[in-house]
């Protein structure tokens, strides 16, 4: 039978405070533990996301200095207010109801898989915020100069790390593959900067361009001070990221019923070519969900001849491991026959699109025009009024 489990169940050896995503056993070969039906509902049950004071009204930490309520994160990342930090406070808190609604639901699938992996690697489990900076979530993001995926790897970055990039795997769409490399890098700049903020700074812009910013400020290894020579969206990049943990840490907008529950998901590998639709079709689920987990898959299916892996939830895994063979006649993908079949149910991949400005027009024009809101334009495009110019190229659609 070849099908190998990878054992990335969330939660089986370790619980640790509530509202942290619990921790994975290790990485197993041909063997994936299972676990009872009172189990699964307990792991379901950890929030994937708890904000610090999520029991707590609001308004009672309205005289407790922005520096105390940071600190009662317990985070090794130095957080401090600054006026800019303060902007991007403000800006996160008046993005709209569907926007934090869409943050929350892929916080759900996302948080508990990212927090695992960043413990593993002894990362502060913070830096997951970086990934809502870098995408908002969303494993489809691609950045106007190419950047992919959740952590938006470029294509050669990605590929000097060890990444598969190519016609059938883009590992930067991966949920797993793309979190072990950020680590990887986090790792690689905090043992060049000793510091977090700039190591944070360097995912954005480079670690050649922070040392070129610390030459410049005459040696400086504080980001604040070395702030002034970086790129301009490197200098609002770590406020951002500052502002990110304090509004899902301490305002209304951190509170949500969809980060109350943690979808148990786990990667089970497979050597045989498996089309995506059909097996999802031969037990039960939709394949809507399971493409979408697996987004890294380009073609809709496992390749051939190689070991890949698909993230599942825990009862779909354990119901393609009991029916492993009979899933592998009814869904085998094999391209003379079936590669038709393929290109006309795939998904296919989401194009940028922009819109440069004309005399007249303004953000809410611009908004009906394309069906979206004023809110996601000025989200997308860093924007923190109304005011646009004519000749101005926008966002419009990720």
């Amino acid at each position: 039978m070849k099908l190998r489990a990878l054992g990335l169940v969330m939660g089986l050896l370790a619980f640790p405070a509530w509202g942290q995503a619990p921790l994975p056993p290790s990485y197993t070969v041909n063997s994936l533990t299972r676990i009872d039906s009172l189990t699964l509902q307990l792991l379901e049950e950890i929030p994937s996301h708890s904000p610090h004071f999520a029991s707590r009204d609001i308004s009672d930490q309205a005289e407790i200095p922005f520096a105390q309520r940071m600190e009662w994160l317990s985070s090794s990342i130095p957080y401090e207010y600054q006026q800019s930090v303060q902007k991007y406070i403000d800006f996160y808190s008046r993005l709209g109801d569907e926007y934090w609604e869409n943050i929350h639901q892929r916080m759900a699938l996302y948080f508990p898989i990212f927090e695992t992996i960043l413990d593993r690697h002894g990362l502060p489990t913070d830096l997951k915020y970086v990934s809502i900076i870098e995408s908002n979530l969303n494993p489809n993001a691609v950045s106007w100069c190419g950047a992919t995926g959740l952590w938006q790897f470029m294509p050669y970055t990605g590929k000097s790390m060890g990444m598969q990039i190519d016609g059938q795997i883009d590992h930067r769409k991966s949920i797993i593959e793309a979190t072990e490399t950020a680590c990887t890098y986090f790792e690689q700049s905090q043992s060049l900067f000793n510091d977090w903020l700039m190591s944070i700074a360097s995912y954005n812009c480079g670690a050649g361009n922070v040392k070129k910013a610390i030459r410049y400020s005459g040696g400086k290894t504080n980001f604040w001070e070395i702030s002034p020579y970086l790129p301009k969206e490197t200098q609002s990049y770590v406020p951002k990221f500052i502002a990110v943990a304090y509004v899902l840490n301490f305002t209304e907008r951190s509170n949500h019923a969809l980060s109350q529950r943690s979808e148990v998901l786990v990667s089970t590998a497979t050597e045989q070519a498996l089309y995506l639709p059909k097996v999802a079709g031969y037990l039960g689920a939709e394949s809507e969900e399971l493409l979408a987990l697996n987004r890294h898959l380009l073609g809709a299916h496992t390749p051939q001849a190689n070991t890949s892996s698909l993230i599942m939830p825990y009862q779909l895994s354990m119901h393609l491991c009991e029916s492993w063979d009979s899933t592998c006649a009814y869904a085998q993908w094999v391209p003379s026959t079936d590669v038709q079949t393929v290109q006309n149910v795939q998904t296919p991949k989401p194009i940028a699109k922009y819109h440069t400005v004309s005399s007249g027009q303004t953000l809410s024009s611009i908004s009906r025009k394309y069906g979206v809101s004023v809110a996601q334009i000025k989200q997308w495009n860093h924007l923190h009024n109304d005011v646009i110019r004519v000749g101005q190229r926008l966002i419009i659609r990720p």
